[in-house]
């Protein structure tokens, strides 16, 4: 269980596979407000799409091979099992996202319907369709913002589900002229090498906590240890040891700030052998020592 620095929660499967809070077969929508400021999402993927707005600051959302910035009122669209990654794009600022997130069938009513083979499969299948930004300032990007941004305050109202729909099947229809018009090809996407990326990171997430190398990390998916060095150094400009401690740390970061648990259960429990040496990673990584920083995330602080 993965907790993020508001209410929200979202899970990771065994096959790094978001499970997503607030979504249900009942009801497959649900809306994210997400503080940045001082929290990284990390590499995942889910089937449910992805629409939202920057409320506050400035963020990043990395894909393999590509990097998107989205300002303060812009807004981002993310396709379905895109793998990718959100963090702050300038460290010490305050960075608040509101996502909207559902279901194909939400807006598709049934398997193999009408409305999904004639407006949502076109984008979901295009696999060259990754993340697409959303720019104020344009006609029609300026309708699908103000539109995400009274979905926004919809959600605090009572009987809302029809309108939500609603509301969210307009804002589909402007995104599909938005692409049709003005969507470049990303002719750099690589599928074979997102899909040996993602499952390196799916062994690492199921083994952080224990003892693993390199090797192991290449054997997991049949390739050599210099070739999981280079898909790594390319896609992610990371070794595989430097994400596993990556990984780790922003673990222990989550743990610190919404458990219990003593610096020492932390520090083997996100697979530190020794806690002297996780101090000295941790303060090195963040300028100050695991209690510090738990101590001031408990009084509300961001850091």
């Amino acid at each position: 269980m993965r907790r993020g620095n508001d209410d929200e929660l979202f899970f990771i499967d065994e096959n790094q596979v978001e499970q997503i809070e607030g979504m249900t077969t009942e009801y497959p929508y649900c809306m994210h407000k997400r503080d940045l400021t001082d929290f990284i999402i990390p590499w995942h993927w889910h089937e449910e799409l992805e629409l939202g707005y920057i409320q506050e600051g400035t963020s990043k959302i990395i894909t393999v091979g590509a990097e998107y910035i989205v300002r303060q009122g812009d807004g981002f669209f993310i396709n379905s099992n895109v793998m990718d990654r959100k963090e702050n794009a300038v460290p010490g600022e305050r960075v608040l996202e509101i996502n909207h997130i559902f279901h194909p069938v939400f807006l598709s009513g049934h398997f193999k319907s009408r409305f999904e083979k004639k407006y949502l499969t076109p984008i979901i299948n295009n696999q060259q369709i990754e993340v697409y930004m959303i720019r104020r300032g344009q006609p029609v990007s300026d309708k699908i913002l103000a539109n995400l941004c009274r979905l926004k305050e919809l959600q605090s109202h009572e009987n809302m589900e029809f309108q939500t729909r609603n509301i969210l099947s307009e804002t589909w229809l402007l995104l599909l002229e938005d692409i049709r018009t003005n969507y470049k090809t990303n002719q750099s996407v690589k599928f074979e090498q997102t899909d040996r990326i993602r499952n390196m990171l799916s062994f690492i997430h199921n083994h952080y906590k224990d003892k693993i190398t390199v090797a192991q990390i290449a054997d997991a998916i049949g390739i050599s240890e210099r070739e999981a060095m280079r898909s790594f150094r390319k896609n992610l400009n990371q070794s595989p040891i430097e994400y596993l401690i990556s990984y780790r740390m922003n673990e222990a970061k989550k743990m610190l700030r919404n458990s219990e648990l003593s610096i020492t259960e932390i520090c083997y429990q996100c697979g530190f052998s020794d806690s002297s040496y996780f101090g000295k990673v941790f303060r090195k990584a963040y300028g100050m020592a695991p209690r510090e920083y738990r101590a001031h995330s408990s009084f509300g602080n961001r850091l």
